[in-house]
Protein backbone atom coordinates (compact mmCIF):
# COMPACT_ATOMS: atom_id res chain seq x y z
CA UNK A 1 0.00 0.00 0.00
CA UNK A 2 2.86 2.37 0.81
CA UNK A 3 4.29 1.85 -2.72
CA UNK A 4 0.98 2.74 -4.33
CA UNK A 5 0.63 5.83 -2.15
CA UNK A 6 4.18 6.90 -2.98
CA UNK A 7 3.52 6.44 -6.71
CA UNK A 8 0.29 8.45 -6.45
CA UNK A 9 2.16 11.24 -4.66
CA UNK A 10 5.01 11.29 -7.23
CA UNK A 11 2.75 10.99 -10.28
CA UNK A 12 1.73 14.71 -10.26
CA UNK A 13 5.43 15.65 -10.15
CA UNK A 14 6.14 13.60 -13.28
CA UNK A 15 3.08 15.00 -15.02
CA UNK A 16 4.03 18.55 -14.09
CA UNK A 17 7.63 18.02 -15.25
CA UNK A 18 6.41 16.71 -18.61
CA UNK A 19 4.02 19.65 -19.03
CA UNK A 20 6.66 22.24 -18.18
CA UNK A 21 9.11 20.63 -20.63
CA UNK A 22 6.55 20.74 -23.44
CA UNK A 23 5.65 24.29 -22.53
CA UNK A 24 9.29 25.36 -22.63
CA UNK A 25 9.75 24.08 -26.18
CA UNK A 26 6.85 26.29 -27.34
CA UNK A 27 8.04 29.49 -25.70
CA UNK A 28 9.40 32.34 -27.78
CA UNK A 29 13.16 32.10 -28.32
CA UNK A 30 13.34 28.72 -26.54
CA UNK A 31 15.26 27.47 -29.61
CA UNK A 32 17.68 29.56 -31.64
CA UNK A 33 19.60 28.44 -34.74
CA UNK A 34 22.33 30.08 -36.84
CA UNK A 35 23.01 28.89 -40.38
CA UNK A 36 25.05 29.62 -43.49
CA UNK A 37 23.55 28.96 -46.90
CA UNK A 38 24.98 28.83 -50.42
CA UNK A 39 22.90 28.43 -53.54
CA UNK A 40 21.89 29.67 -56.95
CA UNK A 41 19.40 32.33 -58.10
CA UNK A 42 17.37 31.73 -61.26
CA UNK A 43 15.84 34.91 -62.71
CA UNK A 44 12.33 34.21 -63.94
CA UNK A 45 10.17 35.55 -66.78
CA UNK A 46 11.50 38.90 -68.14
CA UNK A 47 14.54 38.91 -65.84
CA UNK A 48 15.79 35.69 -67.46
CA UNK A 49 16.35 37.67 -70.69
CA UNK A 50 18.70 40.20 -69.09
CA UNK A 51 20.35 38.42 -66.14
CA UNK A 52 22.37 35.24 -65.86
CA UNK A 53 21.93 32.73 -63.02
CA UNK A 54 23.92 33.78 -59.98
CA UNK A 55 25.45 32.26 -56.85
CA UNK A 56 24.38 33.67 -53.48
CA UNK A 57 25.58 33.33 -49.90
CA UNK A 58 23.55 34.25 -46.83
CA UNK A 59 23.38 34.00 -43.07
CA UNK A 60 20.23 33.04 -41.22
CA UNK A 61 18.93 33.40 -37.65
CA UNK A 62 15.95 31.13 -36.93
CA UNK A 63 14.11 31.08 -33.61
CA UNK A 64 11.08 29.45 -31.99
CA UNK A 65 8.27 31.95 -32.36
CA UNK A 66 5.06 30.27 -31.20
CA UNK A 67 3.99 26.61 -31.06
CA UNK A 68 4.52 25.27 -34.62
CA UNK A 69 5.89 28.60 -35.97
CA UNK A 70 9.52 29.59 -36.38
CA UNK A 71 10.63 33.13 -37.12
CA UNK A 72 13.67 33.92 -39.25
CA UNK A 73 15.95 36.78 -40.32
CA UNK A 74 18.28 36.46 -43.31
CA UNK A 75 20.94 38.65 -44.87
CA UNK A 76 23.05 37.82 -47.92
CA UNK A 77 24.92 38.84 -51.06
CA UNK A 78 24.96 37.89 -54.74
CA UNK A 79 26.42 39.24 -57.94
CA UNK A 80 24.09 39.17 -60.96
CA UNK A 81 25.76 39.25 -64.38
CA UNK A 82 23.98 41.09 -67.18
CA UNK A 83 23.47 39.16 -70.44
CA UNK A 84 21.67 41.83 -72.49
CA UNK A 85 24.18 43.69 -74.71
CA UNK A 86 22.02 46.84 -74.69
CA UNK A 87 22.74 47.33 -70.97
CA UNK A 88 25.93 49.31 -70.43
CA UNK A 89 27.23 47.64 -67.26
CA UNK A 90 28.54 44.13 -66.59
CA UNK A 91 26.51 43.26 -63.50
CA UNK A 92 24.71 44.19 -60.31
CA UNK A 93 25.84 43.80 -56.70
CA UNK A 94 22.80 42.70 -54.72
CA UNK A 95 22.41 42.60 -50.95
CA UNK A 96 19.20 41.05 -49.68
CA UNK A 97 17.41 40.80 -46.37
CA UNK A 98 14.37 38.76 -45.42
CA UNK A 99 12.10 38.37 -42.41
CA UNK A 100 9.40 35.74 -42.18
CA UNK A 101 7.72 32.78 -40.50
CA UNK A 102 8.07 29.03 -41.07
CA UNK A 103 5.33 26.56 -40.17
CA UNK A 104 6.38 23.09 -39.01
CA UNK A 105 4.01 20.80 -40.86
CA UNK A 106 2.39 18.35 -38.42
CA UNK A 107 1.94 15.57 -41.00
CA UNK A 108 5.54 15.68 -42.36
CA UNK A 109 7.77 16.24 -39.35
CA UNK A 110 10.85 17.72 -41.01
CA UNK A 111 9.24 19.76 -43.81
CA UNK A 112 8.55 23.46 -43.17
CA UNK A 113 6.60 25.99 -45.30
CA UNK A 114 6.72 29.73 -44.88
CA UNK A 115 7.07 33.15 -46.31
CA UNK A 116 7.63 36.76 -45.51
CA UNK A 117 8.90 40.18 -46.52
CA UNK A 118 11.98 40.80 -48.72
CA UNK A 119 14.20 43.83 -49.19
CA UNK A 120 16.82 44.08 -51.95
CA UNK A 121 19.56 46.70 -52.21
CA UNK A 122 21.27 46.78 -55.60
CA UNK A 123 24.08 48.78 -57.24
CA UNK A 124 25.43 48.35 -60.75
CA UNK A 125 29.06 47.92 -61.72
CA UNK A 126 29.35 51.13 -63.64
CA UNK A 127 29.99 53.57 -60.89
CA UNK A 128 30.37 57.26 -61.67
CA UNK A 129 30.53 56.70 -65.42
CA UNK A 130 26.86 55.70 -65.45
CA UNK A 131 25.78 58.24 -62.84
CA UNK A 132 26.88 61.09 -65.13
CA UNK A 133 24.53 59.77 -67.83
CA UNK A 134 21.68 59.06 -65.40
CA UNK A 135 22.40 55.33 -65.51
CA UNK A 136 20.07 52.88 -63.88
CA UNK A 137 21.21 51.36 -60.55
CA UNK A 138 24.32 53.54 -60.39
CA UNK A 139 23.09 55.42 -57.33
CA UNK A 140 21.77 52.38 -55.39
CA UNK A 141 18.25 51.01 -55.57
CA UNK A 142 16.06 49.49 -52.90
CA UNK A 143 13.29 47.12 -53.87
CA UNK A 144 10.73 45.44 -51.64
CA UNK A 145 8.64 42.34 -52.10
CA UNK A 146 7.56 39.03 -50.65
CA UNK A 147 8.79 35.45 -50.78
CA UNK A 148 7.61 31.91 -50.18
CA UNK A 149 9.97 29.38 -48.63
CA UNK A 150 10.23 25.59 -48.48
CA UNK A 151 12.70 24.19 -45.93
CA UNK A 152 13.77 20.55 -45.90
CA UNK A 153 16.37 19.36 -43.37
CA UNK A 154 18.00 16.22 -44.81
CA UNK A 155 20.58 15.24 -42.20
CA UNK A 156 19.89 16.02 -38.53
CA UNK A 157 21.97 15.66 -35.38
CA UNK A 158 21.04 17.04 -31.94
CA UNK A 159 22.82 20.37 -32.57
CA UNK A 160 23.40 20.38 -36.34
CA UNK A 161 21.15 20.28 -39.44
CA UNK A 162 22.07 20.04 -43.10
CA UNK A 163 19.34 20.65 -45.65
CA UNK A 164 17.84 22.46 -48.61
CA UNK A 165 15.87 25.69 -49.00
CA UNK A 166 13.79 26.78 -51.99
CA UNK A 167 12.36 30.29 -52.39
CA UNK A 168 10.06 32.01 -54.82
CA UNK A 169 10.56 35.77 -54.56
CA UNK A 170 8.61 38.57 -56.18
CA UNK A 171 9.83 42.15 -56.03
CA UNK A 172 7.45 45.05 -56.46
CA UNK A 173 9.52 46.84 -59.11
CA UNK A 174 8.13 49.28 -61.64
CA UNK A 175 6.93 49.09 -64.36
CA UNK A 176 6.63 45.30 -63.87
CA UNK A 177 7.15 42.79 -61.08
CA UNK A 178 10.42 40.84 -60.90
CA UNK A 179 10.43 37.16 -59.97
CA UNK A 180 13.31 34.88 -58.99
CA UNK A 181 13.70 31.28 -57.86
CA UNK A 182 16.36 30.53 -55.25
CA UNK A 183 17.69 27.05 -54.38
CA UNK A 184 20.30 26.55 -51.67
CA UNK A 185 21.96 24.15 -49.29
CA UNK A 186 22.50 25.17 -45.67
CA UNK A 187 24.38 24.11 -42.56
CA UNK A 188 22.60 25.03 -39.34
CA UNK A 189 23.83 25.04 -35.74
CA UNK A 190 21.60 25.12 -32.65
CA UNK A 191 22.63 27.97 -30.38
CA UNK A 192 20.03 27.32 -27.68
Amino acid sequence: MKKVLLILMLLPLFLFAETSQNKKSNEEFSEIFFSLEVGEIYPFFELADVLDNAVYVQGDLTYQYWKQLLGYLQFGYSYLKVTDERIDFPGVNQFHGRVGLLWKLPFVSSLKLGGGFSCIWARSDGGDRLALRGGMLSDNESEFGFHGRLNLPVFQLPNWNLGFNAYFEQLWTKPERSQMLWFGIYLERRAR
